[in-house]
């Protein structure tokens, strides 16, 4: 007997995706050889936006009901990313920051939607800072083209714009999906400034109610600083779900007190610490895959230790702490029973479905 696992319905809305299920069955086979279903990639399934901490505090739809826009140059995405109004904002070819690079604070409201494979910010980081009901999604990010930096505290040169990150998230910012999307800088390998481009996406001080989900990170150092300090304290309440994580140093995350959750990731090669909690976090940690990864799951680097509540992850030609045993509980207060993949599975459904051009 072979069994057909889910497979899925797309219809595209514009404050995210919504996938209809179709039902699961088995049938009997005439022959002896059994042929193994490939596995269903379950992309934002059965529920219409986020899964995770961003469907709470009332759900984040952006700029659902507004007017939708087209962006295809930095004046344009500018103006309306600043514009008080709801608006869904279609990106459509890489918008480019140039070598001195830019910012654009984004207001409440607001779907950054990149069209196809081509919404692409070279050089043009995000930020948001207390705001709220935000939606980035299918867009591609960089810094790695600014050549605009200053000498930071470390004395290492830093990129000057957006403090070097794609996205940071700070000040009272609530209910942010990132979603669909790609980050990456150079091979750090190559690139041995650690501070150079700063985070991936970054969440600091009150900012809460966050979910990161399909998404690509690879070629990079610090990829995500939840808190930015050990005396940044909170419940930043944020969910990582099926993202996809290459060659990055370390920062998958770092995270520094409240709680979060970790489920469906799949981290290759991150060989200086992976996921770290700190400061009292009690991070749940739920059927993620890690291959070649060094300290998948520890806590380093802070004077109060941060937990970890885990639960069937899988761990392949990895070292350092693998812990299997939880230290605090956490049980998110949201439904995501239908979205897990098989830790088994994660790898394939989570390389085939993170990204750009995927929804």
């Amino acid at each position: 007997m072979t069994c057909s696992f889910p497979t899925f319905k797309r219809a595209h809305v514009l404050l995210g995706l919504c996938l209809l299920p179709a039902s699961f069955s088995c049938a009997k086979k005439t022959t002896t050889a059994i042929t193994a279903a490939a596995p269903a990639v379950p992309a934002a399934a059965a529920m219409v936006g986020p899964i995770g901490f961003a469907a709470e505090n009332g759900g984040t739809t952006g700029g659902a009901g507004g007017r939708v826009v087209t962006a295809a140059t930095l004046s344009e995405l500018t103006a309306y990313a600043t514009n008080n109004e709801p608006l869904v904002i279609k990106i459509t070819s890489k918008i480019s920051g140039g070598a001195e690079g830019a910012s654009i604070n984004v207001k409440s409201n607001k779907t950054l939607l990149g069209v196809g494979n081509a919404g692409f910010l070279e050089g043009v980081g995000l930020n948001i800072t207390s705001r709220r009901n935000i939606i980035i999604q299918n867009l591609k990010f960089t810094m790695s083209t600014v050549t605009n930096t200053y000498s930071n505290d470390e004395g290492r040169q830093q990129v000057a714009v957006n403090d070097g990150d794609c996205v940071t998230i700070q000040g009272s910012s609530q209910n942010i999906w990132v979603d669909h999307c790609e980050f990456f800088n150079k091979d750090p390998e190559t690139q041995p400034n650690q501070d150079l481009y700063d985070g991936l996406v970054d969440a600091k001080a009150e900012s809460a109610y966050i979910t990161i989900s399909w998404s690509y990170f690879h070629d990079h150092h610090k990829c995500h600083l939840i808190g930015s300090s050990d005396k940044d304290g909170g419940d930043r309440k944020i969910t990582f779900h099926h993202n996809y994580y290459s060659n990055i140093h370390e920062r998958v995350p770092v995270y520094r007190f409240g709680t979060g959750h970790m489920f469906n990731n799949y981290y290759r090669h991150v060989y200086g610490t992976g996921i770290n909690a700190r400061m009292g976090a009690c991070l749940r940690v739920e059927k993620n895959y890690f291959e070649d990864v060094k300290n998948p799951i520890v806590s380093k680097n802070s004077v109060v230790p941060g937990q970890w509540d885990v639960a069937d992850n899988f761990f392949a030609a990895c070292s350092g702490s693998q812990p299997t045993t939880s230290t605090c509980a956490f049980m998110p207060p949201y439904r995501y029973a239908e979205m897990l993949t098989p830790t088994a599975e994660v790898k394939t459904v989570v390389m085939r479905g993170a990204g750009v051009g995927k929804l």
